[in-house]
């Protein structure tokens, strides 16, 4: 991606270099977080203070909480870079909080330091913020509390974690493991995703059980947390499948390069007339004096004033070429599609040589996956025959 377009979407706050995003998810689980805290829990421990204290608490710990993921996962981060692996964000969401990889370790033992800095980061707040507790005895329950609380929310925090549930780091630890004792990358993350799975489905069963047993607030969130892993321990097993099947195949093999390039000076009323509805992929490159210049799309011709439709021609309207998201001709399928999904995408501009030369889409990438999964099904009937 050109890095006019990763600088269109990396607002917000960065911590070395890396750009912190918070999920609407997280917000609401904090402000349910401080509400228990503040109604229920702190005043259960300490009793007579006043409620603005216990409010104030609270406040403290969710800051807390959320200043210490942010620091677990940049401690993911920082060991990746340390290893060549790009980090586009940290993120913080509904369930804790996840460093946005842009490709996977290429080695175990990258991938087993990785996973391992997360809950060493944690465990270290856990000892830092217990210290604090201990030497702010004197200062009332308030400050005392509030870092005791997060102390025991690190350490809580750094053992789940270890659990051996991938993709969590307990999972990556055990996939790296068990990569160096296979020497085969794709054998270690079936196993590590099954064993996922069953922790998963523990979880799953665990939440049900507290459910049953009256605990129904602490049931249910135990069965999101084993429904979510489930999700993201098949999410992983299917990405392996996908680079199998995918890797070696070059984008320019599965693009469409029936891609129609319009003059600039074709005005948009023009455009709106005999173009818009006729696009099979909703986009068409834009071109100047030969050269393309950028891509024009509908949300391009809705900022534009409709008095102006007449006179504005597309060079006008159009997003830049610089500031679009492409690929490459030569490019691996599979690393493409975890692009599109990792940026939330449909579809790509294919380049070679700065010279657009198709479009590649989720669906074909998906249709050659449906495809290649078959003759491999077909295939193995065979054999077993």
């Amino acid at each position: 991606m050109a890095d006019a377009e990763i600088a269109r979407h990396s607002g917000g706050p960065r911590l070395f270099g890396i750009q912190i995003r918070v999920q609407p998810s997280w917000l609401i689980i904090a402000l349910l977080l401080a509400w228990s805290l503040a109604a229920g829990s702190f005043p259960q421990i300490y009793e007579g203070l006043p409620r603005a204290s216990y409010w104030t608490m609270a406040v403290v710990v969710v800051v807390g909480l959320a200043v210490s993921l942010i620091l677990h996962e940049m401690a993911h981060s920082l060991v990746g870079r340390a290893f060549g692996l790009s980090v586009d964000r940290i993120t913080l969401f509904m369930f804790g909080g996840v460093a946005e990889l842009r490709q996977e370790p290429t080695a175990p033992r990258a991938e087993l330091l990785m996973a391992l800095a997360g809950p060493a980061l944690s465990l270290l707040l856990a000892l830092v913020f217990g210290a604090l507790a201990e030497a702010a005895k004197d200062s009332g329950p308030e400050i005392a509390g509030s870092l005791g609380y997060l102390a025991t929310v690190n350490l809580v925090l750094a053992v789940f974690n270890l659990a051996p549930a991938f993709p969590m780091d307990g999972g990556r630890v055990l996939r790296a493991l068990l990569w160096m004792a296979t020497r085969d990358a794709d054998r270690a993350t079936r196993i590590a995703a099954r064993v996922g799975e069953g922790m998963a489905l523990l979880l799953i069963l665990a939440g049900v059980g507290l459910a049953l047993t009256g605990q129904v607030a602490g049931g249910i969130w135990w069965a999101l947390i084993g429904m979510f892993l489930r999700t993201a321990a098949k999410a992983s097993a299917f990405d392996l499948h996908a680079r199998r099947l995918l890797k070696g195949y070059p984008v320019g093999e599965l693009m469409d390069d029936t891609l129609e390039i319009l003059s600039g000076d074709m005005t948009v009323d023009d455009y709106v007339a005999r173009r818009l509805y006729a696009g099979q992929h909703g986009m068409y490159p834009v071109a100047k004096g030969g050269t393309t210049i950028g891509v024009v799309e509908a949300e391009n011709i809705l900022k534009t004033p409709r008095d102006r439709w007449s006179k504005a021609t597309l060079s006008e309207v159009c997003t830049p070429l610089d500031c679009v998201s492409t690929a490459r001709s030569i490019d691996d399928a599979h690393a493409v599609l975890d692009r599109m999904t990792l940026e939330s995408r449909s579809r790509l501009l294919v380049l070679d040589h700065d010279r657009v030369v198709g479009v590649i889409t989720l669906r074909d990438l998906l249709e050659r996956l449906e495809l290649a999964a078959q003759f491999e099904r077909g295939a193995g009937r065979r054999s077993e025959g």
